[in-house]
């Protein structure tokens, strides 16, 4: 009708004030919890970390804190045997372990006798291994005597006067 102002408008042309967005009160405590856990990562966990690993990192030797060695260090260099796939006792071929072998040598020439005999303990390891039924691959503790046997095993077959130490880094069901 009239260009004159009306109560609503204001004065003549103005408008209204929007309201604000109400996606913006979201994304500011989203960002804000981004900010929140990217300074506790990178800030305030590093400086708790070395509170938490002071214990013997058995496999080093070492004390994880100082670094220091304990007088436990490895004897030798190690022969691995990397993705052993077996089915185990019972399973009809529809389960599988996968399993990688590590065997700590006292020398480079113990080293080197265990890789001319490789093909050997692929066979007695899987031998071993496919004779276990599910059931006793889910025990717990199996890991520790699976070790044992492949040990006593292992140090027959090398002609080996002391007990080998065998390691299961990788041991998979499925």
């Amino acid at each position: 009708m009239s260009d004159a102002a009306t109560p609503e408008t204001g004065a003549q042309g103005a408008e209204a004030p929007k309201a604000p967005n109400k996606l913006i009160l979201p994304l500011v405590v989203a960002i804000m919890t981004i900010a929140g856990g990217a300074v506790g990562v990178m800030v305030i966990a590093p400086m708790l970390a070395p509170h938490q690993t002071a214990a013997l990192d058995p496999a080093l030797g070492t004390d994880s804190a100082t670094g220091k060695s304990t007088g436990k260090e490895s004897r030798g260099p190690m022969f691995r045997i990397d993705n052993l796939i077996v089915n185990p006792a019972g399973s009809q071929g529809s389960r599988f372990l996968m399993v990688s072998v590590a065997v700590e040598t006292s020398s480079a020439s113990h080293e080197e006798q265990l890789r001319r005999q490789e093909a050997q303990i692929r066979d007695v390891t899987i031998s071993l291994l496919e004779r276990e039924t599910m059931e006793s691959l889910s025990q717990v503790g199996i890991r520790d005597t699976l070790k044992n046997r492949l040990a006593d095993t292992l140090s027959v077959i090398t002609g080996s006067r002391s007990k080998l130490r065998v390691f299961l880094p990788q041991f998979v069901i499925q």
